[in-house]
């Protein structure tokens, strides 16, 4: 969403945009799946101030989505705990409690939006929502799982990639 907040403010800087698994907003409402509820979240929100590292530790290997390749799991984990901690407790609530959502149709940004299968961080009908209400964009619906393409299946990731910037 950063990304594309700046391409809003100056949109003569961005060329395009490449959003891979993005989410204007985590929290379910009626008529919005956003994959979350306030409660789970403000949940989450608890164990995360609670015991960041081990949360980093344990949520990566579910927001990585690849139980069959539990060594990337790891990697994420690890990512999260090199984090600056005073960046890492403001970071999942600024992320999970936002809502851009009135923002999508302000960028015009010519836009790829990669939406893998089974991600529990922004499922797939987010990536539908975002790729609908953005008046420039492309969904293109990944094998990969998870919510990091970019570890769990980089060629894939590559690929799509490129045959966006190529056309």
């Amino acid at each position: 969403m950063m990304g594309m907040l700046a391409a809003i403010e100056q949109p003569d800087r961005f060329a395009s945009l490449i959003m891979v698994c993005p989410s204007p907003c985590y929290v379910d409402e009626p008529g919005y799946k956003g994959g979350f509820s306030r409660q789970d979240l403000d949940e989450l929100l608890e164990v995360i101030d609670s015991n960041f590292l081990e949360w980093a530790r344990d949520g990566s290997r579910a927001i990585m989505g690849n139980p069959d390749r539990p060594e990337l799991g790891s990697d994420l984990g690890e990512s999260f705990c090199r984090t600056d901690p005073s960046i890492a407790a403001h970071f999942p609530r600024v992320t999970f409690l936002s809502d851009h959502r009135s923002d999508l149709p302000k960028c015009e940004t010519r836009t790829l939006v990669l939406q893998t299968m089974s991600d529990m961080v922004a499922p797939e009908e987010v990536g539908q929502y975002v790729a609908a209400r953005m008046p420039n964009a492309q969904l293109h619906i990944m094998a990969a799982t998870g919510h990091c393409p970019h570890m769990s299946a980089p060629a894939e990731t590559i690929e799509a990639m490129r045959q966006f910037l190529d056309s």
